[in-house]
């Protein structure tokens, strides 16, 4: 599903190898989830590949940084987007047709001040996916 990226901001002190920059073109160039084969195959397309583990590696840098988020879907295959420093999404999968549709908003940012006092617990970072059926394969 089509979603609109985030206007990229590199931390002053960012420093990207071409490698980086290269995987950090093609996602920007992404309407949705990429795995790094699907970030390979258009650099390759485009005659401007760097090998596949350059990818794998460029893509755990990015992560690191925080200008990438990996997301699990459930099929033990990584997905990647572009997100600004410090942010996250949310989405929901479809386990048919593995379309994902991006959430606007972080839903557990609202639960935060709940678990908090209910448990008294402290949440740090969170990771929420959520699974279900789209409107075409229902």
């Amino acid at each position: 599903m089509a979603k609109e990226h985030p206007t990229l901001h590199l931390p002053k002190n960012a420093r990207l190898t071409k490698g980086s920059q290269k995987v950090l073109e093609a996602l920007t160039s992404c309407r949705s989830l990429a795995t790094a084969q699907d970030i390979h195959g258009q650099l390759r397309d485009k005659g401007d590949a760097p090998g596949l583990t350059t990818v794998y590696r460029s893509l755990e840098a990015l992560v690191a940084m925080g200008l990438v988020q990996a997301v699990e879907l459930g099929d033990g295959e990584k997905r990647f987007e572009i997100v600004e420093p410090g942010a996250h999404h949310h989405h929901l999968v479809c386990e048919n047709c593995r379309d994902s549709i991006h959430l606007d908003q972080c839903l557990v940012e609202e639960l935060d001040a709940g678990i908090r006092t209910k448990y008294g617990f402290e949440i740090r970072a969170h990771i929420l996916e959520i699974f279900g059926r789209c409107k075409k394969c229902q």
